[in-house]
């Protein structure tokens, strides 16, 4: 029981979080074209090579940690990691709407920027800091990790342009197979960032698990019967695309909110989201290629804001009430804390590709696009 053995709980919950990096690596690689698979893979585990740097050499700085002495102050060096892998499946996410034209070298820089400049000050702010203590709600990463890769990776899409022949060429995915794999380690990773979070005593652990299950199911049948609805035949990469919507949904609310609660944050993220990508995207026609934002920075602001409404003490005790249980401060606060978190992700991601692009090229040469990022960056191919 966490209560008893905090550290190997953090241990397991650790381990678990893990096996999100191969699932967004399998996920994304399913997605794109043939010639980009190896590149699109490769990214996330660049992102964990990174951010377990950055995070490892200047810890003391970004992680959020028990006070010295404190009751748990010993699972410090763990929490390290367990919260160094959630910046890392930040990045990784980031990644998934700038495939198949980033530059390798531009990656690797704007990422180590944005790990210590973007990701760690809002984790401060939200598990902790000032944000926190005006009473905001993010139990597993709504804000700190789906709202600012998502608008993160809008920012950055819409500057370094889209890909060449975007809407104008058809891109298949090369394997959906690989993608069902990676949303299935997805699902069983997210259980893991639930569960190490906060160190959260076992009746709040058990209800997260509970709501992450019954939002991504929820989510999977919505995406699925509006898709459905609209196209006369279901989609496997729709339903598992409503897989993923629901678990971020339930990022910020799983520790907070019951079973039914949950059920209803589901059906509005699988609907909101297969919306934004499906109508919204094409309308304003920006080239976010694996549709972080629709999915991460859509899916974790609706997210925060049902946290507001449906949260409940009767859930979890050491939480909060929402508006729909008394107490409309707390809608208020994770709307605050909702348009903080955008604002400051865009601007900083403006101003780091802004930046950056001064002395490094973002993007690939055309004829390196065409032949294919596993060719140009790698000098491999995925497939022989």
């Amino acid at each position: 029981m966490p209560e008893t053995h905090p550290k190997v709980w953090l241990l397991i919950s650790t381990t678990l979080l893990m096996l999100t990096l191969p699932g967004v690596a399998l996920f994304y690689g399913g997605m794109v074209r043939k010639k980009n698979v190896l590149n699109t893979m490769g990214l996330p585990f660049l992102a964990l090579v990174l951010v377990s740097l950055a995070w490892l050499v200047g810890g003391d700085l970004l992680a959020i940690v028990p006070e010295a002495g404190g009751e748990r102050s010993g699972t410090a060096p763990l929490l390290l990691v367990y919260q160094m892998m959630g910046g890392a499946l930040a990045l990784s996410l980031i990644a998934g709407a700038l495939v198949e034209r980033i530059r390798v070298s531009f990656f690797l820089l704007f990422g180590l920027l944005w790990s210590l400049l973007v990701y760690s000050p809002i984790a401060q702010w939200m598990w902790g800091g000032w944000l926190a203590h005006l009473g905001g709600l993010d139990y597993a990463g709504g804000a700190v990790l789906h709202i600012s890769a998502g608008v993160s990776a809008l920012v950055a899409a819409i500057m370094i342009g889209p890909r060449k022949g975007f809407g104008r060429t058809e891109m298949k995915p090369n394997n959906l197979p690989l993608s069902v794999c990676g949303a299935a380690f997805l699902l069983v990773g997210w259980c893991g960032f639930s569960a190490g979070t906060g160190l959260a005593p076992m009746a709040t652990v058990t209800g997260a698990f509970v709501t992450i299950q019954a939002a991504a199911a929820a989510s999977a049948l919505a995406w699925t019967a509006v898709e459905w609805l609209q196209r006369d035949k279901p989609t496997l990469l729709g339903t598992i695309s409503g897989v993923v919507a629901g678990l971020v949904a339930i990022s910020p609310a799983a520790g907070y909110v019951g079973p039914l609660s949950a059920i209803v944050i589901g059906i509005g993220a699988g609907g909101l989201c297969y919306m934004v990508v499906n109508f919204v995207k094409p309308i304003l026609g920006y080239d976010d290629s694996l549709d972080v934002f629709g999915m991460h920075a859509v899916g974790g602001t609706w997210g925060m804001v049902a946290t507001g409404l449906f949260a409940s003490t009767a859930a979890n005790p050491d939480g909060s009430d929402g508006l729909f249980y008394g107490y409309p401060y707390q809608f208020f606060v994770q709307v605050v804390a909702v348009l903080i978190v955008w604002a400051y992700a865009g601007l900083m991601t403006f101003l780091l590709v802004k930046s950056l692009a001064l002395a490094l090229q973002p993007r690939v040469e055309g004829e390196a696009e065409i032949m294919g990022m596993d060719l140009a960056q790698h000098g491999e191919r995925g497939y022989s």
